[in-house]
């Protein structure tokens, strides 16, 4: 197997994952090895995916860093331009367990379970203004907040299912990605163009590593919205601030890196905040909190 695929799922039965990935979903096959009970698919992006069964005990070792595995009960997201076209594909091939739901900002998804309980997302964002995704962006502090309003300490470790991470360990993994990004906006702001090289980041080993199941949320809450606070006064004072960029590289890759701009991670942290602030009100909603 080629090591090009960074992403992989974990999967129950790899025959039936993939007919629903290739022949319901419309990924294409790039290779598959019955034998070894793995497969390589791309995703509607042409990104690769490893289907790995459960006869794989290292699955890792498929992988080129940065490495993500996931598991059954996790969800993935993927973002789609036209969502009724999406859904005319979907429904023409026989899926009919299709859930849509549409959040406060406007933003539709389409959400199917495939057969290892994994939660498949096709998601049409809408189209934000620079000062809108700001405002967002500056007001994520208080929507965090907003969802853990009236929470006890015992409820924080409530989870959506049995796989799924509480409402403590998202507040927790929320801080981890403000402070990851946090040399990244600075690095753009004060160095446009310039590399910024980090090492790959194993969302699942640091949950374990960091101990998300038992510490308490108040530094992380705390740590959310100072991040915030301190790239929104930054931003008050550089005014070309929404192009500036780095090439954003991993330690173990070959390149020059991805360029992404200041514009980009504010969306991308606004949207990624707003996501798992849903996660926490439909944990709460499950449980009558």
């Amino acid at each position: 197997m080629p090591k090009h695929a960074r992403v992989a799922l974990k999967v129950n039965d790899l025959s039936s994952s993939l007919i629903f990935y290739v022949d319901r979903l419309g990924f294409q096959l790039a290779e598959s090895q019955p034998d070894a009970d793995i497969a390589v698919v791309l995703d509607p992006d042409g990104d690769p995916i490893l289907l790995a069964g459960p006869t794989v005990e290292d699955v890792h070792s498929h992988l080129d860093e940065p490495r993500i595995v996931f598991k059954p009960g996790d969800t993935l997201d993927f973002s789609e331009d036209n969502l009724d076209v999406r859904l005319a594909a979907l429904t023409a091939v026989g899926l009919t367990d299709i859930q849509q739901e549409q959040n406060g900002e406007g933003d539709r998804k389409l959400v199917i379970k495939d057969p290892s309980n994994y939660t498949i997302s096709y998601i049409q964002r809408v189209a934000r203004a620079p000062e809108e995704i700001i405002a967002l962006y500056t007001r994520g502090g208080d929507e965090v907040e907003a969802a853990l309003a009236g929470l006890t300490e015992a409820d924080l470790d409530l989870t959506r299912a049995p796989e799924e991470w509480s409402i403590r360990q998202i507040v927790h993994h929320l801080a981890e990605s403000e402070s990851l990004f946090l040399m990244t906006f600075k690095s753009a702001l004060a160095q446009s163009g310039s590399t910024f090289i980090r090492n790959p980041y194993d969302q699942a080993h640091w949950v374990e590593a960091l101990a998300y199941k038992q510490r308490a949320i108040e530094p992380s809450l705390a740590l959310i919205k100072a991040t915030r606070q301190h790239i929104t006064h930054l931003l008050q004072h550089i005014p070309d601030h929404w192009d500036r960029y780095v090439l954003l590289k991993f330690a173990s890759r070959e390149g020059e890196g991805d360029k992404v701009t200041v514009g980009q991670l504010l969306d991308l942290l606004s949207r990624h905040l707003t996501d798992h602030c849903a996660e926490i009100q439909e944990t709460r909603r499950i449980h009558s909190r």
